[in-house]
């Protein structure tokens, strides 16, 4: 095992010694780490170690107190949820929830969820289905969380307006010569500029409640049981904050539904999988029961604002020089960005068909 990351483990009041440490998983932020320890009769332990990254989290330990208070209220509720999982974090032998290493670096510790599988990708209705309901589980169980209210962990982190205007700062300053190259997608979301704001101002209005979400809802945040296919755990807590549920749904609609790899480079290949967006509104809205009318009759723009919004995020770093997500080749974030905007563009074809999808399962649901 490498010396930094048993220095680090022995921070923590894990069980048994340290015997190996694997990197885990296929996350853009954080550096994650599937640790084994065993115990003097052989008994073996799993966790799951994880760097913070501080660049993209400017306040580490509120992120951390954010998960302690969002896993303590989960864990309280589970009994009324049969089936559910939930993570829960080691403390370090002080009681503390995370620890800052003497070179500025924040690491947490949890126990390994076994027993569960997960998808990077899926094609699978029935899975899809089972992640929103998944997902609109973590919401209703989220929702009486008692005040005070949780940190924003990334100020705006949704908020449209402001991406779109950290698009064009960057544009602007162009710091690596990269606009003229992109300008084609400048100009896509230009086009488009007029929608940025849609959803802020019915929230702002009113009409639109905040709720805690998860503000991660991609595929591989939800695990699986490998036997029953239900989905038994949400995962990656490191953005739940306030915010609106629509965000939560969308993103979710953004990593399901999409028919290419989010770093495709042959667009011509991206397609909007009609049936995989019936699945994910079926499954969501069976579960939702929180949800008022207004939200109701936004979530098909919701599943298109979420791949413009993350499309405008991968441009934007790119034109920055790719100090936010993770790449592992020159223009991956490109790639990135053009699969996202052509995911947009083929759910605008289909706008009309998914607000009819919509309609129907909020009927079947009973909404």
């Amino acid at each position: 095992m490498d010396s930094k990351i048993a220095e680090i483990l022995d921070n923590f009041a894990v069980k048994g010694t340290p015997l190996d440490a694997k990197p885990f998983g296929s996350g853009h932020i954080n550096d994650t780490y599937l640790v084994t320890t065993e115990e003097p009769d052989g008994t073996r332990h799993q966790y799951t170690l994880q760097r913070i990254n501080h660049a993209v989290f400017r306040k580490p330990q509120q992120v951390m107190d954010n998960i302690e208070r969002t896993l303590a209220h989960l864990n309280a509720k589970a009994p009324q949820f049969p089936g559910v999982r939930t993570l829960s974090l080691v403390l370090t032998r002080e009681k503390r929830n995370c620890v800052r290493t003497f070179s500025g670096k924040w690491w947490r510790l949890y126990d390994y969820i076994d027993g569960v599988e997960s998808y990077d990708n899926v094609r699978d209705p029935d899975v899809a289905f089972e992640a929103a309901r998944g997902f609109a589980q973590f919401q209703n169980m989220m929702a009486d969380l008692p005040l005070p209210r949780l940190h924003e962990t990334i100020p705006y982190f949704h908020h449209t307006p402001m991406r779109y205007a950290t698009l064009e700062e960057a544009a602007y300053q162009d710091i690596r010569g990269r606009a003229e190259e992109v300008a084609d997608e400048i100009e896509f979301v230009r086009k488009r500029r007029h929608l940025v704001a849609h959803l802020l101002n019915r929230y702002l209005r009113g009409q639109i409640p905040e709720r805690i979400t998860h503000n991660d809802t991609k595929i591989n945040n939800a695990l699986f049981d490998p036997n029953t296919k239900r989905c038994v755990a949400v995962v990656d807590l490191d953005t739940v904050m306030p915010g609106l549920a629509l965000y939560d749904f969308g993103d979710l609609c953004r990593s399901t539904c999409n028919t290419a790899d989010e770093s495709e480079p042959d667009t011509d290949s991206v397609q909007f999988d009609l049936r995989m967006f019936e699945a994910v509104t079926a499954g969501y809205l069976d579960t939702a029961r929180f949800l008022v009318p207004a939200e109701i009759q936004e979530l098909a723009f919701s599943a298109w604002l979420l791949p413009f919004m993350v499309g405008i995020r991968f441009l934007t770093d790119y034109l920055q020089g790719d100090v936010y997500f993770k790449t592992h080749y020159p223009k991956q974030n490109v790639d990135r960005c053009r699969t996202q905007f052509r995911l947009a563009l083929r759910m605008e074809e289909a706008r009309e068909e998914m607000q009819a999808i919509v309609q129907r399962a909020a009927k079947k649901a009973g909404h």
